[in-house]
């Protein structure tokens, strides 16, 4: 445990003693962050985990399940009053996921976000002030979402099973049990066939 902040040499004392008050420090922020927030939201299950910075509107229309962890910097957005956020059991957001979900998102069991996803679900015609076009979106169990990527609004469904690539965009429905890679992605393997 002492091998996280500590050098093991008498030099390094000091340091582990600065890195071990701010590791607590950060673990009673995001306990104090959780308990305010999870009063706040529509619905929250049991032993969820949200850390410090979060951002998010509409809070009566966000709905946890069980075991869900929110890593720090998440932002939660809304341009309608329709829009319902539902992330279910066992669901980890990791660092800056940006979530617009103005035409609703529902994320299912064991899904894996990772940092700075960006997912879209409104857009606007060639005026940004016109009303926004929102349209819902589907994100299957057991989904890994690789880091940089990017879900744009004319997606309704991300299968089962599926994992989207680092740094992809993603314009259109992924089937259960594939795997998309590149601007725009496409399917590059299906996981039910081996490599």
């Amino acid at each position: 445990m002492l091998n996280h902040v500590w050098n093991k040499r008498l030099s390094g004392v000091l340091g582990a003693i600065i890195l071990a008050l701010s590791s607590l420090g950060r673990k009673i922020l995001n306990s104090l962050t959780t308990f305010i927030v999870t009063r706040n939201l529509g619905h929250v299950g049991k032993k969820v985990k949200i850390y410090r910075g979060i951002y998010y509107q509409n809070p009566s229309q966000i709905f946890f399940g069980n075991n869900v962890h929110i890593s720090q910097k998440a932002f939660f957005s809304c341009e309608t009053d329709a829009g319902k956020l539902e992330i279910c059991d066992d669901v980890t957001l990791t660092e800056n996921c940006r979530i617009d979900f103005s035409g609703g998102v529902k994320i299912g069991k064991n899904s894996l976000i990772s940092k700075n996803v960006i997912i879209e679900t409104h857009d606007h015609e060639c005026d940004p002030k016109s009303e926004p076009m929102s349209r819902a979106l589907v994100i299957g169990e057991n989904v890994w979402i690789g880091m940089n990527s990017i879900i744009l609004s004319h997606v309704e469904r991300i299968g089962d099973d599926a994992i989207i690539s680092a740094g992809v965009v993603v314009t259109k429905e992924v089937p259960d049990n594939c795997i998309v890679a590149g601007i725009p992605a496409k399917i590059i393997q299906s996981k039910m066939t081996s490599l």
